[in-house]
């Protein structure tokens, strides 16, 4: 207790208060996300998120002493301002921790070091803790989900894990920024990378981090029963890579059959902070309505990602910014798979007889229309942005 005493007084002599004897109260919110699943309820979700605020008080007496004064930046009081603002995030001398426009803050010493600042507790529920550890770097791609890229083969239509087929009439790889649902009112610009692919293909995590998130997805106006999940590269960060359309790798997908077996991964079942490395096997494509009942061709969906914080207040769901994969890939692999991307764009437009179905001319980066789409939490809307 005299510790938090002593911090308290640090605090408003650091913030401009009016001295220790002075009494404040500070107000801890506690935020609960609720989601809405079929099957596993973890974390955060893209499409639901429900937030109920319980609000406690806790008054700080004024008998205390510090020796920390305003503008004081040393490692000790550094520190106790720090554990003051992990254990009560809503305090209004806290409205700047994390921020990275705070006044003075980036150079202070000790701050750019100090340890657990990615891992503190509740970090993801602190507004601005995407760039609270001082690390906030977008995650690198190894792969985008599908490794088979290529080569094309003119006399099947073959290219990988791509087969292109005229009687399904399908778009085969739905570019980042193609048109959804033209001319209709729920048109949208396409956020992902979308692969509609033959049923057996199998589905690679594509960085390493921990899965933040997943849940089954029950058919519901289209055609689902598949899983979807998100994977953070660490935590504390509001970045995070979402795989959407996933079936088991334990499904016998030769048949048309619903199989809602959990994801195993390593053959271990899928859970909410599980490690996972890149290249690790996920399972196989999710579920489409191909025109043949679906007993064909399945897809995957690849999204790089980033929650836009202080948009979700009140009821509304947080907005998402969706990012082009090809400018997200390690540079190991990125001359390759823009390659790919490139390559399987030119022979679709080859089998199609079409040069200028992709325009890839006019494209930011390969596969993609635009550097990032931003998406409306609660409406859905799209804002493609070049």
């Amino acid at each position: 207790m005299r510790f938090r005493l002593i911090l308290f007084i640090f605090l408003l002599s650091f913030c401009g208060g009016d001295g220790p004897d002075a009494v404040e109260t500070v107000e801890e919110t506690t935020k609960t996300t609720q989601l809405e699943t079929t099957k596993t309820t973890q974390l955060e979700t893209t499409k639901t998120t429900q937030l109920e605020t319980t609000t406690t008080s806790t008054t700080i007496s004024d008998a205390a002493h510090s020796q920390c004064k305003k503008g004081d930046q040393s490692q000790e009081c550094m520190a106790e301002y720090k554990e003051f603002c992990e254990e009560y995030p809503d305090s209004d001398e806290c409205a700047h921790y994390g921020s990275e426009n705070m006044s003075g803050m980036e150079n202070m010493s000790g701050m750019e070091n100090m340890s657990g600042m990615e891992n503190m507790s509740g970090s993801e529920n602190m507004s601005g803790s995407g760039s609270s550890s001082g690390n906030d770097d977008p995650p690198k791609l190894m792969n985008l989900l599908i490794n088979n890229w290529g080569p094309y083969d003119a006399s099947t239509g073959i290219s990988g894990d791509f087969e292109f087929r005229s009687a399904l009439g399908l778009t085969f790889f739905d570019e980042f920024g193609r048109v959804h649902s033209a001319g209709t009112p729920g048109a949208y610009d396409n956020p992902t990378f979308e692969y509609k692919v033959p049923r057996d293909t199998k589905v690679y995590i594509p960085i390493d981090g921990f899965v933040d998130f997943f849940q089954w997805q029950p058919s519901s106006g289209y055609k689902q029963d598949d899983w979807e999940l998100t994977i953070k590269p660490r935590q504390g960060t509001d970045w995070v890579i979402v795989i959407d359309h996933v079936v088991s790798s334990t499904c016998d997908v030769s048949v048309n059959v619903i199989c809602d077996n959990p994801i195993m991964i390593n053959g271990v079942e899928i859970a909410s902070g599980m490690e996972v490395k890149a290249g690790d096997e996920l399972g196989y494509v999710g579920n489409y309505e191909d025109g043949e009942g679906g007993s064909v061709f399945g897809r995957t969906e690849i999204t790089v990602g980033k929650y836009i914080w202080g948009s979700g207040g009140g009821d509304r769901n947080k907005d998402f910014n969706n990012y082009c994969p090809t400018n997200y890939l390690d540079e190991s692999v990125k001359e390759t798979l823009q390659a790919s991307v490139n390559q399987i764009m030119a022979s679709y437009e080859s089998w199609k007889g079409d040069s200028t179905f992709y325009n890839e001319a006019d494209m930011v980066a390969p596969g993609c229309w635009y550097t990032e789409i931003l998406e409306d939490g609660n409406t859905g809307k799209t804002t493609p942005t070049k």
